[in-house]
């Protein structure tokens, strides 16, 4: 071998990543934002069993987060320990992550909070016996005794110091603290026997006093919402069922015994909470927990959405406060990196949660359903037909009879029978020798007063002709379908006859979307002009929700609102656009206020809201109302124009505009399938 030819190995392009490296990529992973920070303290704080938690934030915790509870506390070692990576006291092995009751138990969240930020963490498991770790950029740099009470207070300073690129990523302060209180109050809600306060700059934003016993009642969570929400809000809640728990049914029970077997029957599962009454469905306030773990979990809502358009017909959906207690192997928390989703391991869970959550809806909306059936028997009123306001001649059918009743010895044969109203008893009812062929009056007709049609004429009907143009149903393509007009029913709904069945179609509301979207082109790039109410309508609102409105004033001034914040979290509405009527004005600030944003996205979204809205009002005032005649040419020329819109099945309100009636379902009514 020749000696000046020396064996070069390759450079390995893999590499391990320093430390300090994958603390920062793991940090973040788990810390988005200030919110995320004061997730996971709490979630501590609740863990150590604390009976009482304080946030302190400043610039909306970009600057400084401050958490402290009354809970177990940490001796020295442990205080130490708890800041490396993957250092928990919450499970020991894979058995315990299959059955993990804790809030956390990754031992993520303290590291990864240091990682990036100045952390002083202060901690005692008897009063005065405390110890104090300072710890700078994932380094620790000093460990200290200190008297303190007991329980735990750690200080967040200088969120992402060390990681600008992600520090300018942050919104404004006030944007910040509204997401910092939004988790704050959903963990408050969570557990109602804890006693919640958060304040920013030294102002108190929540102080939610603690329920007495452990708070798992639909009564505590109520006394919760109605500090948090008001009472007002609090008094349109109605409690969910609760199957074997001994609980008062909240459902009339014809309407319970409908809805079929009892929820809730496995062994150690409990489905509970509050749903709202229709009015609550004005500001999106939907809270899902699981194990009182506060969840976004996808398959739940969809379950609640399901139930909502189902029982209310809407899509409307009403506040929820939803409580699911699992025995912890039957859920995995660990799914997600913020744990904000969960995965069931019995699939029925999410039916068993559907099916109470229809029956709270069909108790919060006051109406039980009314079920389809069959006449029976002889109606309270006459069916009689006036056709076009003449007496027509009296039909006869044929009829088999047997001279002599059926004792009598003569053949079977078919005679005329007079129609149902001037005929007499039924010949297949009559007692034996009653036949029509004996006694006095055999043959003549015994008119039945109830069933003798009144004179004059209620009703002209109407036939749209067969050969009629084609309705093109299919939207902007404009693909004609052979759909033909027969007319209306009572005034309101348009009936056409469809390839596949029978639809009916809302004119009210067909007539409000083509407004609708006239109105909106129209009312585009114009000034809004703006009337002052003589009593302002004063709104009870969240902290959160308040904070949002702040944000918002601006915008809502310049398109004609008027905002007065009073005492607590109140908000007074003093000037409306004018052509939005005070409810729809309410309605409408209730739902941007509810609304998850982060009030920096510029003009465009709250302009084109309120342009809907306005657009909305205007459009149900002018359009045709019910029970208003319209001739065949202008039900055909509303329907053409219909499904020419960018959506022909909804109106702006969310109401469905047009019903099918299927052939194969109209066949099934029937009987014939």
């Amino acid at each position: 071998m020749n000696g000046s030819s020396a064996y070069n190995p390759p450079v390995p392009r893999i590499q391990l990543l320093p430390d300090h490296l994958v603390s920062q990529i793991a940090a973040g992973e788990v810390v988005e934002r200030p919110a995320s920070v004061v997730k996971e303290l709490v979630e501590n704080a609740l863990d150590a069993g604390a009976g009482e938690v304080k946030v302190e934030l400043e610039s909306g915790g970009k600057r400084r987060i401050v958490v402290e509870d009354d809970g177990s506390g940490m001796g020295r070692d442990d205080a130490l320990l708890a800041l490396d990576r993957h250092a928990t006291s919450k499970i020991a092995s894979f058995e315990d992550l299959e059955r993990v009751a804790s809030l956390g138990f990754r031992g993520e969240a303290l590291a990864s909070i240091a990682a990036v930020a100045r952390v002083e963490l202060e901690t005692a498991e008897a009063p005065g016996e405390g110890h104090r770790v300072r710890i700078e950029g994932g380094r620790v740099r000093g460990a200290e005794p200190v008297a303190r009470p007991r329980g735990t207070r750690i200080d967040v300073g200088s969120l992402f110091f060390n990681v600008p690129a992600r520090r300018k990523f942050l919104k404004a302060p006030q944007t910040e603290l509204r997401r910092a209180l939004e988790v704050v109050q959903g963990y408050a809600l969570a557990r109602p026997e804890v006693r919640f306060s958060l304040a920013s700059e030294g102002r108190a934003l929540l102080d939610s006093l603690a329920a007495a016993g452990d708070g798992a009642t639909a009564e505590a969570v109520r006394e919760r919402v109605a500090q948090i929400f008001g009472r007002g809000f609090a008094r349109q809640l109605v409690a969910i069922p609760e199957a074997g728990s001994g609980a008062p049914p909240a459902a009339p029970p014809a309407a319970a015994a409908a809805s079929g077997p009892p929820v809730g029957e496995r062994s150690g599962e409990r489905i509970w909470g509050l749903v709202g009454e229709p009015g609550t469905a004005r500001g999106r306030r939907t809270f899902v927990f699981v194990n009182r773990r506060l969840l976004r979990d996808r398959a739940v809502l969809a379950a609640f959405y399901r139930a909502v358009r189902e029982e209310w017909r809407s899509d409307e959906f009403p506040a929820l406060f939803l409580f699911l207690d699992v025995p912890p192997e039957e859920v995995d928390v660990n799914v997600h990196p913020q744990k904000a989703e969960v995965r069931f391991r019995d699939p029925r869970l999410v039916d068993r949660i559907h099916l109470a959550l229809r029956r709270a809806l069909e108790h919060a909306r006051g109406e039980e359903a009314a079920p389809l059936r069959a006449p029976q028997g002889r109606p309270a009123a006459p069916m009689a037909w006036q056709g076009l306001g003449e007496r027509a001649p009296q039909p006869r059918y044929p009829w088999p009879v047997k001279p002599g009743g059926e004792a009598g010895g003569g053949a079977w044969e078919v005679r005329e029978a007079p129609a149902v109203y001037d005929a007499g008893p039924d010949p297949r009812h009559q007692e034996p020798g009653a036949g029509p062929g004996s006694g006095a009056g055999a043959g003549a007709p015994s008119p039945d007063p109830a069933f003798d049609p009144p004179p004059g004429r209620v009703a002209t009907p109407a036939f749209a002709p067969l050969e009629r143009a084609a309705v093109p149903l299919t939207g902007r393509s404009g693909e004609a379908r052979p759909f033909r007009l027969l007319g209306q029913y009572k005034g309101t709904l348009i009936l056409m006859e469809g390839p596949d069945g029978l639809y009916l179609v809302d004119q009210h509301v067909a007539h409000e979307r083509i407004l609708f979207e006239r109105l909106r082109g129209a009312l585009a790039g114009q000034s809004t002009p703006s009337q002052a109410l003589l009593t302002p309508l004063v709104m009870e609102v969240s902290a959160a929700e308040r904070m949002r409105l702040e944000e918002l004033a601006h915008g809502l001034e310049e398109h004609g609102f008027g905002l007065a914040p009073l005492s607590g979290n109140s908000v007074a509405l003093t000037a409306l656009p004018a052509a939005l009527p005070p409810d729809q004005g309410e309605d409408l600030v209730r739902a941007l206020a509810a609304e998850d944003g982060d009030g920096e996205g510029g003009p465009e979204g709250l302009s084109l809201r309120i342009l809907e809205a306005l657009a909305a009002s205007l459009a149900c005032k002018a359009a045709v109302k019910m029970h208003h005649p319209l001739s065949a040419p202008e039900m055909e020329a509303l329907m053409a124009e219909l499904f020419q819109a960018e959506n022909p099945y909804a109106c702006p309100h969310g109401r469905p505009i047009v019903l099918q009636m299927t052939d194969s379902d109209l066949e099934r009514r029937f009987g014939r399938r």
